[in-house]
């Protein structure tokens, strides 16, 4: 198996908005899976609804600096329509938006030799201009070397964890898209932020050159 690591810095603020706010607009405290792998299609060229790149790879996630939460009002105009058409049928008020300041991610795919050396050189080479969050939230990418990655027992990890762990931030994201005809349902993720940076606990990790990293 193979492995890559990129860090993406956002640059100023993002937001990971939470599909089910409606009154509020609340933010992940990390980019979804279903984020870094749109973010990935897009380097790729891959059209809108090709989701591909969720069956051939695993992710890791580890936030390189504190998340930084912060709030402010925004004036946002609700419509309704079927993608092609929209009417203004709900009042547009000024409601709260949080925000993620400067959040820098390393991020962690795992997959075949193959798929990784495509997904190096569309990072390297996007086909379109790269992004998180909205699409005018641009990012710094740094892209290393792929590497051959192997499970071995590591005594802490620094990183995003799956399921519940004590001294963690824990947040339910979105994993994957499932299609069924014209429709789209999510797929969730219970996942655990360490507070203190890493979870003091042996596990079977992957080795990315000593670091031990969870993929999901």
């Amino acid at each position: 198996m193979f492995g890559l690591k990129f860090r993406i810095e956002a640059l100023y603020f993002t937001n990971f908005r939470k599909s089910t706010s409606t009154s509020l607009i609340n933010t992940y405290s990390i980019p979804p899976f279903t984020t870094l792998r749109g973010m990935i299609s897009n380097a790729l060229g891959l059209k809108r609804d090709d989701l591909r790149v969720q069956d051939w790879i695993k992710i890791g996630i580890k936030p390189q600096n504190n998340i930084n939460l912060s709030t402010e009002m925004t004036k946002v105009l609700k419509l309704k329509g079927t993608g092609k058409q929209y009417q203004k049928t709900f009042p547009s008020a000024p409601i709260f938006k949080e925000f993620l300041v400067n959040p820098i991610y390393d991020v962690y795919v795992g997959s075949e030799q193959e798929v990784i050396e495509k997904i190096y050189n569309a990072l390297k080479n996007p086909k379109r201009p790269l992004y998180i969050g909205a699409s005018d939230e641009l990012v710094d990418l740094m892209v290393f070397e792929p590497v051959q990655i192997e499970k071995k027992p590591f005594n802490e990890v620094c990183g995003v964890v799956e399921g519940i762990y004590e001294d963690c931030i824990i947040e339910k994201i979105p994993y994957k898209f499932i299609q069924a005809g014209r429709n789209f349902s999510l797929e969730y993720k219970t996942i655990s932020i360490p507070k203190k940076g890493k979870i003091c606990e042996e596990m079977d990790l992957f080795d990315f050159e000593g670091e031990g990293v969870v993929l999901v």
